[in-house]
């Protein structure tokens, strides 16, 4: 019994450092939108495409996991999502990924304002990182807020 008692207060005690080594100081990727576009549409609803360029600041490459995020139009939600960018940003380097929704027809009448707001999930660099991110110990996440105008026509 007093072995594990010892035992749980040493982990208990490495447990900080464990996540100080985690965080290795990379700077968070920073996302824009490039575009938006419908690709399908029917009676009552249309599917639309948001292009989202992600920027790495790093020296090293940071994978992409998961992106959790909401559409709004003209400030109503309309639509939520979680979808995997399937993308690696490699060192001092964009790369372009596509999030879907799906939105009442009613929503895309003359000019709307959109926001696509959420957040998405990475990997900084470094093993202990990767580690530390498959036990759910550590999962860092950048913001993804953006915003923008549509002329959607009737």
């Amino acid at each position: 019994m007093n072995a594990i008692l010892r035992m749980s207060r040493t982990l208990l005690a490495l447990t900080p450092l464990l996540l100080l080594v985690g965080c290795n100081g990379a700077i968070a990727p920073s996302f824009e939108a490039v575009g938006v576009e419908e690709i399908e549409r029917d009676h009552e609803r249309s599917v639309i495409e948001f292009r989202v360029r992600a920027t790495n600041p790093n020296a090293d490459p940071i994978p992409l996991r998961t992106v959790t995020y909401r559409v709004e139009i003209n400030g109503e939600r309309v639509f939520e999502g979680v979808r995997s960018p399937e993308t690696t940003l490699h060192t001092y380097s964009d790369s372009e990924f596509v999030l879907p929704a799906v939105v009442p027809l009613e929503s895309l009448q003359g000019t709307i304002e959109y926001a696509l707001l959420g957040s998405v999930q990475y990997i900084p660099p470094g093993r202990l990182s990767e580690v530390l991110f498959d036990a759910e110990v550590h999962v860092p996440e950048a913001m993804l807020e953006l915003e923008g105008t549509i002329e959607a026509g009737n």
